[in-house]
């Protein structure tokens, strides 16, 4: 394969905005929580590091290759789709982490230029795909990694991780409440507002995680948990609501598996899938499954694999 562009911006983007972007995602990353864009663009370039593939990250304009992957930032696909139209670049692969539906940004991912749209998930592609007749051809899924830590090692383990993202208040204080009349110690991480180290450091200390989370394309905190065999007790109400959209048949873990945890839907189904959940601990194997999955040299080779399909 020839050299890949990699854009999170414009080529036509000046110093001082680069700057600035720059120096917004790296306080917004190292001293908060590491968002979803940062984390997929940081595993695949590992991957491609260690698979010594050859590309470019937002290099300048005179140095963009023929294939061009837009991973994330409007301004860059539509500096892309007018580059191709212009006869400049070849390819573009847009995606996975452009605008929440196609319809956002001017419905900028229905643009015929696009030769391949990237999704995180298999129901992600469903609801893009009820969008436009034959839309879906276009659609590939594919799942980031998520860094294997190097000195991990099986430590004693206690309590409980409760990882609040976006759950109704009652059911979460009903999850509270059940936890403490088994006498069950556990805390609480609210998304957005810790360091990624102090998760991974919690993550490290606890049996098993509690996810409360309304729906993930991907769910990459929940493969960092099982990457540090963490087994995860999952609510999944079974639809994806968002302004006027809503789409039945969504994930709060498209990826979870036997190995890694189950789902929980509703208040009424927790105790009985909580106390399965908790009987079956020392069956679970999140961490062989993440390493035989979700490395950044398995799922870049996967990444690979995708677009080669479709050039």
């Amino acid at each position: 394969m020839k050299s890949l562009t990699i854009l999170t911006i414009s080529p036509e983007t000046s110093f001082l905005e680069r700057f600035y972007l720059w120096f917004k995602n790296y306080i917004r990353n190292h001293f908060f929580h590491y968002e979803g864009p940062a984390a997929v663009l940081g595993s695949l370039l590992r991957g491609f590091d260690k698979l010594k593939i050859d590309y470019q990250l937002n290099p300048k304009l005179q140095d963009i290759s023929d294939i061009v992957c837009v991973i994330s930032g409007v301004g860059a696909l539509k500096w892309a789709i007018k580059a191709k139209k212009g006869g400049k670049i070849k390819k573009i692969i847009a995606g996975p982490n452009i605008v929440i539906t196609p319809e956002d940004a001017g419905s900028i991912l229905l643009n015929e230029a696009i030769d391949l749209v990237i999704v995180p998930s298999q129901w992600v592609k469903d609801f893009y795909a009820s969008f436009k007749p034959g839309f879906g051809e276009r659609i590939g899924v594919w799942a980031a990694g998520v860094e294997n830590p190097k000195d991990f090692q099986e430590k004693p383990r206690e309590r409980c991780l409760i990882y609040k993202k976006n759950v109704d208040e009652n059911l979460f204080n009903f999850i509270l409440k059940y936890l403490k009349s088994q006498s069950i110690e556990y805390k609480t991480i609210k998304y957005g507002k810790y360091k990624r180290e102090e998760y991974f450091d919690l993550l490290e200390k606890v049996k098993f995680a509690i996810f409360l989370s309304k729906s993930e394309s991907q769910g990459l905190a929940l493969q960092e948990a099982w990457m540090r065999n963490v087994p995860t007790l999952v609510w999944n109400r079974g639809y994806w609501q968002y302004k006027k959209y809503k789409w039945q048949g969504s994930s709060s873990a498209p990826y979870l598996t036997e190995d890694c945890g189950i789902f929980f839907k509703d208040r009424n189904d927790f105790k009985n899938k909580f106390n399965i959940f908790i009987k079956n601990l020392s069956n679970f194997k999140p961490r062989k499954y993440s390493l035989e999955n979700f490395t950044d040299e398995i799922t870049a080779k996967n990444y690979l694999k995708i677009i080669n399909n479709y050039l």
